[in-house]
C-alpha cells in the first residue's frame, strides 16, 4: 500500500508542480513604443504574473483582431478616437470606480482635460499625448527663425520651395478641421456655409498640396514632398528612414491626440486588467519610449503652451449642406 501511494505521489509531483509555478497571462493589443519592457516587467514581478502584447501595424486593425477572436485580449492601448468607436460598438467594459483617478482633474495640466465621450472617466484612462505639427526636411531647406505657424504651408511667398510639395491627408473633413483651428473659426450643426477666411484658407492650401499615393517615407526620400502635417509619433517613425526631418508645433494653436486604455468586454482577466490600469497612473510619467509620445505634466512643447492645444476628433457631425459645399470644393 504504501508503494502504491509513493507512486502515486511521484506521478502527481509534476502536476502539483507546475500549478503552484502557474502565472496569469495579461494579453494586451497595442501600437510599437508606447511602455517600456521596464514597466512590464516590474508589473510582472509585483503581481506574479506574465504580460504578453501583441502589436498593431495601423490604428485600423483593432476592430477586426477583436472581432476576429483569435486571442482573449483583455487590454486594449489606441489613440482615444478608437477607444471612443469600440466603447460604443460594447467592445470595452467600463472601468471600476476605485480605478477612476481623482488626479486626472481639469486644470491642474491642460492636457487631461475630458472628452465628450469619457466625461466620467469610466470608459477608458488616458495617459500620453501626441501633438499635431509640420514635418519638413530641414536638409534642403531652412526656415526663418520665426514662431511656427500653420500659415507656413499655405505660403508659397515666404517657403517657396515648398510649393506644391506639402503634404496633408486627402480626407477633405481633415482639411477643414485644419483650416477651421488655423482661422479661429467654428462650424456647428445649425452653419449653412463655410467661414469665408476658413474657405480661402482652405483654396490655398489646395494649391500648396501634393498629391501622392504612396507612403510618405517614399515621398520624402523622393524629393516628391517638402514638408508634411502629421502627429508628432508618425514624424519619429519616419524619422527612422528618413534622418533629416525636422518637427515643429504651431505656436499659437494646434490639435492633439492621446494614447489611452480600456478593458475588452470578454477579457478573462479582469481584476489584473484593472490592477494593470491602476499600475499606469501611478508610473505614467515613466511610459515614454523613445519620445513618441508627451507626458500629460507638459505645459509646453517647444514654445508652444498645452494649454491652448485642441483634443483632435475627426468623428464630430458635420452638416450635410457644408458636407456638400466641402464635396463641390474639391470637385473644382
Amino acid at each position: 500500500m504504501s508503494q502504491f501511494f509513493i507512486f502515486a505521489i511521484t506521478l502527481l509531483f509534476p502536476f502539483i508542480a507546475h500549478s503552484a509555478t502557474y502565472k496569469p497571462i495579461l494579453n494586451i493589443l497595442a501600437p510599437i513604443g508606447v511602455m517600456s519592457p521596464k514597466i512590464i516587467s516590474q508589473f510582472e514581478e509585483d503581481n506574479q504574473c506574465n504580460v504578453r502584447i501583441e502589436f498593431v501595424g495601423s490604428r485600423y486593425e483593432y476592430e477586426s483582431r477583436l472581432r476576429a477572436g483569435l486571442r482573449n485580449y483583455d487590454l486594449v492601448i489606441s489613440d482615444e478616437r478608437i477607444l471612443q468607436r469600440l466603447f460604443l460598438q460594447r467592445q470595452l467594459r467600463s472601468l471600476n470606480e476605485d480605478v477612476t483617478f481623482s488626479a486626472n482633474v481639469a486644470g491642474k495640466y491642460p492636457l487631461q482635460v475630458k472628452s465628450r465621450l469619457n466625461s466620467d472617466g469610466r470608459s477608458y484612462f488616458t495617459f500620453l499625448a501626441d501633438p499635431m505639427g509640420i514635418a519638413y526636411n530641414k536638409k534642403n531647406f531652412i526656415l526663418k527663425q520665426t514662431q511656427p505657424s500653420w500659415d507656413w504651408i499655405i505660403s508659397p511667398d515666404e517657403i517657396p520651395y515648398w510649393r506644391q510639395r506639402i503634404y496633408v491627408s486627402n480626407f477633405p473633413k481633415h482639411q477643414l478641421l485644419l483650416a477651421l483651428l488655423a482661422t479661429g473659426k467654428e462650424i456647428t450643426t445649425a452653419s449653412w456655409f463655410i467661414p469665408e477666411p476658413t474657405l480661402k484658407w482652405l483654396q490655398n492650401l489646395k494649391l500648396q498640396s501634393a498629391n501622392i499615393d504612396y507612403p510618405l517615407e517614399l515621398a520624402f526620400l523622393g524629393n516628391k514632398i517638402e514638408a508634411a502635417v502629421i502627429f508628432r509619433s508618425d514624424y519619429f517613425r519616419l524619422k527612422k528612414v528618413v534622418p533629416d526631418l525636422k518637427f515643429v508645433v504651431p505656436s499659437k494653436v494646434t490639435y492633439y491626440d492621446r494614447i489611452g486604455i480600456a478593458i475588452v468586454s470578454d477579457t478573462v482577466q479582469e481584476a489584473l486588467a484593472q490592477n494593470f490600469i491602476k499600475y499606469l497612473n501611478i508610473k505614467k510619467d515613466s511610459l515614454i519610449v523613445n519620445e513618441n509620445y508627451l507626458s500629460y505634466n507638459v505645459l509646453n512643447y517647444e514654445g508652444s503652451a498645452t494649454k491652448n492645444w485642441v483634443p483632435y476628433d475627426d468623428d464630430i457631425p458635420i452638416p450635410r449642406r457644408i458636407e456638400n459645399i466641402l464635396n463641390d470644393f474639391y470637385k473644382k
